[in-house]
């Protein structure tokens, strides 16, 4: 071995290399899913929905999903949505410099070829492509990047549409970080739980305040009979 001229690499540069090659897999996928709808994989296009891990969706695709589970083959797996209350419909500011034919015509490969964003944050106009983190707020839908977030100074409204925000209520697009995927599915659990709970709440208020038709009705019988008895000793 090695007569014919050749090197034979050595086991320290094979890793490196696939580690590199799994490092490029990973930022050309979450290109892709700042491109992409998860469900259909056609180009993001207004209304875009986002679930409670931050996977984005054209919203019409997840209308097919919910008519048709099989429609997209795997959506089972991609998604755990039963319906639209587990989907937000995002305020996302759109690029003028983006064309549909961008993303249609050929797929993201690396970050040193990739198409024009459809999207960008309306505070740092960064193009929402996979380099930089973004997220959205779960009350009002609004999208901006994770930098303008920390740049601006804390507060608890949102920048963009000046309502009321939450730290809980921040939910960061398309996160690898599993710890961070825990978090949101936590977050999840706790607003389905607070959702429930306010449903039980409206149900015994709504209860409380509707008059008791019954008494009423046995009041009126009461009244109608002493009004014949009045009549007959007349």
């Amino acid at each position: 071995m090695g007569n014919d001229g050749g090197s034979i690499p050595r086991r320290n540069e094979m890793v490196r290399e696939k580690k590199q090659d799994e490092k490029t897999d990973r930022k050309t996928q979450l290109i892709a899913m700042n491109y992409f709808c998860a469900l259909s994989k056609q180009p993001l296009r207004e209304p875009v929905v986002g679930d409670m891990l931050g996977r984005l969706y054209n919203r019409e695709s997840i209308l097919e999903y919910l008519l048709n589970p099989t429609v997209f083959g795997d959506g089972a797996k991609i998604c755990n949505i039963k319906g639209l209350k587990d989907v937000k419909t995002l305020n996302l500011r759109a690029n003028p410099a983006y064309t549909t034919s961008q993303t249609t015509k050929r797929p993201v490969q690396t970050f040193d070829d990739q198409p024009t964003a459809p999207f960008v944050c309306p505070i740092t106009r960064k193009e929402m492509n996979g380099n930089l983190g973004f997220e959205f707020v779960w009350t009002c839908g609004c999208v901006v990047s994770t930098q303008a977030r920390k740049e601006m100074a804390e507060s608890n409204q949102c920048l963009v549409c000046s309502g009321p925000v939450d730290s809980k209520d921040m939910v960061p697009i398309n996160s690898q970080n599993s710890e961070v995927l825990d978090l949101l599915r936590k977050r999840a659990k706790e607003r389905a739980l607070e959702t429930k709970k306010s449903k039980k709440v409206k149900t015994k208020r709504k209860h409380v305040d509707e008059p008791d038709v019954s008494n009423t009705r046995s009041s009126v019988s009461v009244l109608d009979k002493n009004t014949k008895a009045r009549k007959t000793v007349a």
